[in-house]
């Protein structure tokens, strides 16, 4: 019996690796090759929940430099400074150490030793000092690091190595880091991701040495931090699924440690962190991973949900989490963990669609599996230095891939790069006049910021709708608003209004383009629109006749913009830390005085399907009085998907002040938009 015993996989370490190795041969494969990278100090941090990713290998020829930046990136040194290594080593020796004498045992005593080296070459080195706390001892590395630290002695702990003497001073640190963490607690800690991420360290430590102190001072700022950072809806409120990731991991380890060391948990806490999970399991696309929103890479998230349906005992998380257990999963959850989710009959929730409303972020999905549709639309706060300026942004993954995308982040240098990237015109949103809604003024900070303003949702079986706008171009008397429409299994439907104030010239535009005197555009009520749509990086778009192709290997999709003109370029894309990559782009460009509007009309189908999309606009009327209304009054449009009819009539105004009924292409209902598919003849009305 040991001190980590009760730790993660601990009371059943011999299971977990015997297990991974058989049903995780690929990630076993990729630890051995990034421990013998170590084992030549070289090292890529390609972890599955890191935060930077690297790609590029860095060699100490020398010995390891420990604050050295390599390619001008801190990011780099913080990456270093976690130590993951040491636990990537840990795993390696319990893969490789056997039974003892045998089959790959020098080579376990490589990494035996490598561990002890390195270990000690860093308490040498790497000493805290005031100009270390901004490095090398850094408040977020010195509480992520304690984990990797903690885990790495419990893997070493049968390794003739990793002596007394070692552990002795690896636990002086260790009593020096939770020294070090119980002073920082600034109001940035209290909001930050940080302050999360640092005191999980602080409680392991305080349960490791059996410092009550420590570990009531760790739970009373868990409590506070959570209550300060996630919303109602269980949105942590920096706006990055990533990061939300990352403190909800943090979370859901602290919990389950408390309860294995029967140490209570404040209602509101445990309450919090059960709707982050709910929330991550939204934010998820079909396929488990998360979308590139502000500040995140593309990571496969079901191992939170997962972990997360173990300590709640929720069966419909396990039904979100696929069912499955990843890697992650098997290295921390304990044998009664592992056993009880094995047992859990997993249960299908009752709607698939989600509303964030506290934080924005909306999610219409059509079911559970893989080749569900899902659309992702954002109207919320900025959520500091990872938010993105993406108001009014959209996703779209059918067919078992995504099709329009997030550009992502690449990196935190602050260049033009990451500016281009965090700008409204990286995103699938409109931008007026050439000019962002927001603007950054370095890697973390903006000048200008647009304020949103949160329409209306409504989810129906197979359909559904979310709007929005906001203030971003209220010097300009423009008002965006966007309504985003999941008609059916492979077909979306985006309207977009501009309400305008001053004085408008309603026969200056002809088709969406400007007839007027060009040294007025922007003046006066007269605009330049432009909206943006990225595509998937695995697929190409195209412009034929009008209309844009979009081709990958999983998908073929069709999109159609019902005024202005269509150029397809190519843009930036990151889905991953480090790694820029091109993506085709189309830009919709259209000119207007006064009130505008504009429909973009997107079709998917599996790769090799058939697909032929068409659409045009309709007349609006009203029944009993005759009137034909005007496009800045309503408007329908007719799509028309492989012989299939679909007719919607959206209202720009408050029309009916009597009684009457709207029709157009032969439908007749009451509403502000309505939708009549060949399964609802009779309409059905998404907004009144």
């Amino acid at each position: 019996m040991t001190k980590l015993d009760k730790f993660w996989c601990m009371d059943h370490l011999e299971e977990t690796v015997e297990y991974c190795g058989i049903h995780f041969p690929g990630e076993k494969a990729a630890c051995l090759e990034q421990a013998d990278r170590i084992l030549d100090n070289t090292f890529v941090f390609r972890e599955h929940w890191e935060m930077e990713r690297t790609h590029e290998p860095v060699v100490f020829e020398e010995g390891i430099k420990w604050d050295a930046i390599p390619f001008g990136d801190p990011e780099w040194l913080y990456a270093l400074n976690r130590h993951t290594c040491f636990l990537i080593l840990g795993k390696a020796w319990r893969y490789t150490c056997g039974e003892g004498e045998g089959p790959g045992w020098d080579k376990a005593l490589q990494y035996g030793a490598k561990y002890v080296s390195l270990l000690e070459d860093w308490l040498e080195k790497a000493p805290l000092t005031p100009e270390s706390r901004n490095g090398t001892w850094r408040s977020l590395e010195a509480g992520i690091r304690v984990e990797f630290w903690l885990k790495s002695m419990a893997f070493f702990e049968n390794c003739p190595l990793f002596t007394e003497e070692v552990r002795e001073k690896a636990e002086a640190s260790l009593r020096l880091h939770a020294k070090y963490l119980l002073e920082v607690d600034l109001p940035f800690h209290r909001l930050s991701n940080w302050g999360i991420l640092q005191n999980h360290g602080l409680l392991l430590l305080g349960l490791y040495f059996g410092e009550k102190r420590w570990t009531q001072e760790a739970v009373r700022r868990l409590d506070e931090e959570s209550h300060l950072q996630v919303f109602r809806d269980g949105t942590q409120w920096e706006q990055s699924p990533m990061y939300h990731g990352e403190v909800l991991y943090c979370l859901l380890d602290s919990l389950l440690h408390m309860k294995r060391f029967a140490i209570s948990v404040p209602c509101r806490l445990w309450e919090k962190v059960h709707k982050m999970v709910y929330c991550l399991a939204a934010w998820c696309k079909p396929d488990g991973h998360m979308p590139c929103h502000g500040d995140s890479d593309d990571i496969d998230a079901r191992d939170l949900i997962a972990q997360g349906a173990v300590l709640f005992q929720d069966a419909r998380l396990k039904y979100l989490a696929q069912g499955v257990l990843l890697e992650d999963n098997l290295w921390n959850l304990s044998w009664e963990e592992k056993t009880f989710y094995d047992g859990l009959a997993p249960r299908k929730p009752d709607r698939a669609s989600a509303a964030l409303t506290d934080s924005g972020n909306y999610f219409l999905k059509n079911g559970f599996d893989r080749t569900s549709d899902y659309l992702r639309f954002h109207c919320g706060c900025m959520g500091s230095g990872h938010g993105h300026g993406d108001q009014l942004h959209v996703d779209y993954y059918s067919h078992g891939e995504d099709i329009l995308v997030d550009a992502g982040r690449y990196t935190y240098v602050d260049n033009e790069i990451r500016r281009r990237l965090k700008a409204p015109s990286s995103h699938n949103t409109v931008c007026i006049d050439g000019e962002n809604f927001c603007t950054c003024v370095d890697s973390w900070g903006y000048s200008r910021m647009a304020l949103p303003w949160k329409g209306e949702h409504n989810f129906l079986p197979g359909m559904g709708m979310v709007s929005g706008a906001h203030l971003g171009y209220l010097d300009k008397g423009v008002l965006p608003v966007r309504k985003a429409v999941l008609l059916a299994k492979g077909l979306v439907l985006l309207c977009d209004t501009f309400y305008v104030c001053g004085p408008q010239d309603e026969g200056a535009c002809l088709n969406g383009r400007f007839t007027g005197d060009a040294e007025n555009r922007g003046n006066a009520g007269v605009h330049r629109y432009q909206s943006r749509f990225h595509f998937a990086k695995q697929g190409k778009a195209e412009l034929k006749d009008g209309t844009v192709w979009y081709r990958s290997p999983g998908v073929c999709a069709k999109l159609l913009c019902l005024k202005g003109e269509c150029s397809v370029t190519q843009a930036e894309i990151s889905t991953e830390y480090n790694r820029l990559e091109e993506c085709s782009c189309v830009e919709n460009t259209w000119e207007a005085s006064g009130f505008s509007s504009q429909f973009t009309v997107v079709a998917a189908a599996g790769a090799g399907e058939y697909l032929e999309l068409s659409a045009r606009l309709l007349p609006v009327s009203m029944v009993r009085s005759g009137r034909t209304l005007s496009s800045r009054e309503a408007e329908a449009v007719r799509i028309v998907r492989n012989g299939s009819e679909y007719v919607v009539i959206t209202c720009h105004q408050e029309l009916i002040s009597e009684v009457d009924i709207f029709t157009a292409g032969g439908y007749e209902s009451y509403g502000k938009l309505m939708v009549f598919t060949p399964e609802s003849r009779e309409g059905e009305v998404l907004q009144y």
